[in-house]
């Protein structure tokens, strides 16, 4: 079994006599001067079959020497499908073969250190260094193989050994840091009762009893299952751990699914894996309608309070939202040979009325609207105490002044903001989008002004740094066991995307505050339907604000696609189409033309009334 779970690359073996005969081989000298020349007849090359221990002493070399540099697959190209081997290409394999002894580096690929067998799966996830490999590790804890298909126990016990030799060069993985990873024992923790009336509880607190866990589920597939799940839980915990880079999407499916879980074990009392399309088909209709017991207020979810739904109903979008959300899941559990099929591939997304803009443009702040929030958030952050109101403003600025989304505010970091070279009133920041697809933004002066700011605040030199500190840190951490965790070491961790929602929502019940303040005052900040609006504005509309803006102001579509990291130019474009106040302003001047005809066409109706009473007179 131990070759199977064998991770690094072997050493080659093989000595001044061997790479002499393989040239002689690749030169096409008989097999057998060859033998006469470089070895004894008792020699085990021979005895084992000295043209069979060339060709694959040949195919190692080209594996290690590809695997070492990707590059050199085409000069290898004819070599390695069995044809002539040319002097370059001869010379590059022996290079390749017997290195210099190497340390390992956070930057270098794992292929050059692992077996394809162990590099392919982990590629597959998006692993390709070996610090991305242990940040992945250390990320999820334990069980941080569970979700890699062919990554057993076995496999990934090496692979921590081996990345345990270099604990200055790769990053110490230390079991402490373990405690906290996101593949929690869910067996450890307290069973959920479905008779009781304190049984709704967010996943991650309970575990379900025998008989609806999942373990000898219907729908489990009977083949070889790829993820070690040994019960439905532990098959979602494991499907969740692969988005735990993406906070946002892992948020999104964790709801939908906690949803499911909490249905299937108090309404439906089956597990998961049992589900049938019927069961699909009963979960959409609650999903239009959920169970009082399931619904309240908006609450934390370590509280007694916390319900999976909203007191109000969900709209048609987000029922069809996790109809989707769901197809996706069970789908790669049936690619991972968890599930033996996906009953919701035969249930149809709810009916969605077709939105004329997708995107929520009348969000967007209107010029003079943004121009005011931000003075008054200036204006309160020259008051000494007032640090929440100059974290929020740089916050805010770097969603309204540079498109960027919550969360990629929220991981933005000071090493991936420069000044730009061209234009000296732009600096630029590296963010990571959606896909993982990395993107340039321009950052205003007034942006850097308040991020100074702000790492005043936090005892920092905003032009000294040169690290990884997030751009964005809390000043105040709550007394809370996840704050206090997440922040142990100051000005490490950056805000959570749901906590920099926070701050920003806070910051704008102040502005409104202030406003009303002064709202009867000679010149007030802001019109009454401006203060409706802003009422109901959340951080994502001061992404699209700038993108309504400098659309506005005639920025290039492409170029304002490529800020605000759209895949298409057409979304891009919904912000140049007729907006509401286009649309009205071009009704009102067609109503305004209307009303005209009419009070020119009014002396015709005069005389046609006098027409019509002229011809009663004749009657």
């Amino acid at each position: 079994m131990s070759q199977h779970t064998e991770i690094a690359l072997p050493d080659l073996a093989y000595d001044r006599s061997d790479y002499t005969a393989l040239r002689a081989y690749c030169c096409k000298i008989p097999i057998e001067r060859i033998a006469d020349l470089y070895y004894s007849e008792d020699s085990p090359q021979v005895e084992q079959g000295l043209e069979r221990f060339l060709i694959r002493m040949r195919n190692d070399m080209i594996e290690r020497a590809i695997e070492h540099n990707p590059a050199f697959a085409d000069i290898l190209k004819g070599a390695r499908q069995g044809g002539a081997i040319t002097s370059r290409a001869l010379d590059i394999l022996v290079r390749a073969a017997d290195p210099p002894k190497l340390v390992p580096h956070r930057d270098q690929r794992i292929s050059q250190w692992m077996r394809p067998k162990t590099v392919q799966p982990l590629r597959e996830e998006g692993v390709v260094t070996l610090g991305q490999l242990v940040d992945l590790i250390k990320r999820r804890g334990p069980g941080w193989w569970r979700p890699i298909p062919r990554i057993g126990r076995g496999r990934a016990d090496k692979i921590l050994r081996w990345l345990r030799h270099w604990p200055r060069e790769l990053g110490d993985i230390d079991d402490a840091v373990w405690a906290a990873g996101a593949l929690v024992d869910v067996d450890q923790l307290p069973a959920l009762d479905p008779t009781s009336p304190d049984a709704i509880a967010p996943l991650g607190t309970f575990r379900l009893p025998a008989y609806l866990s999942g373990a000898d589920g219907a729908n489990r597939a009977p083949a070889f299952c790829f993820i070690g799940a040994r019960h439905d839980l532990e098959a979602i915990n494991i499907f969740l751990a692969r988005y735990d880079d993406q906070e946002e999407t892992q948020r999104s499916y964790r709801k939908e699914l906690e949803r499911l879980v909490l249905w299937c074990a108090l309404v439906a009392r089956k597990p998961l894996s049992s589900l049938l399309v019927d069961d699909c088909l009963a979960y959409k209709t609650f999903l239009a309608a959920p169970w009082p017991a399931f619904r309240g207020p908006r609450a934390p979810r370590h509280t007694r309070r916390w319900r999976p739904f909203a007191e109000r109903p969900l709209s048609p979008a987000s029922q069809r939202l996790a109809v989707v959300v769901l197809r996706a899941t069970f789908d790669w559990l049936v690619k991972v040979r968890y599930l033996g099929g996906n009953p919701w591939v035969a249930v149809k997304d709810p009916k969605v009325a077709k939105r004329a803009d997708p995107i929520k443009i009348e969000r967007a702040l209107e010029e003079d609207a943004w121009a005011n929030v931000v003075g008054i958030l200036q204006q309160r952050g020259q008051v000494e105490g007032n640090r929440q109101d100059r974290v929020a403003l740089a916050a805010l600025l770097l969603m309204g002044d540079s498109g960027v989304r919550r969360s990629e505010a929220a991981a933005a970091r000071r090493d991936r903001l420069e000044p730009s070279r061209n234009t000296p009133d732009v600096w630029l920041l590296t963010v990571v989008g959606k896909g993982h697809k990395e993107r340039l933004v321009p950052v205003s002066l007034r942006t850097i002004d308040a991020l100074r700011a702000h790492w005043r605040d936090r005892g920092l030199n905003f032009d000294d740094a040169g690290g990884e500190q997030p751009l964005l840190g809390p000043v105040v951490v709550p007394g809370t066991e996840t704050a206090t965790s997440r922040h142990e070491e100051p000005n490490e961790n950056g805000y959570h995307p749901a906590s920099l929602y926070n701050l920003v929502d806070a910051a704008l019940r102040r502005v409104r505050a202030f406003a009303d303040a002064v709202r009867h005052g000679e010149s007030p900040p802001f019109t009454t339907e401006q203060l409706l609006r802003l009422a109901k504005t959340s951080p994502h509309a001061f992404r699209h604000t700038f993108a309504t803006l400098a659309v506005e102001s005639k920025m290039p579509l492409e170029l304002a696609q490529e800020i605000l990291g759209h895949a298409s130019v057409t979304t891009t474009r919904i912000y140049v189409r007729a907006r509401e106040k286009r649309i009205a302003a071009a009704a009102g001047e067609y109503f305004g033309s209307l009303s005209q005809s009419d009070a020119a066409a009014r002396p015709n109706a005069v005389s046609l009334e006098a027409h019509v009473s002229g011809a009663g007179d004749i009657s």
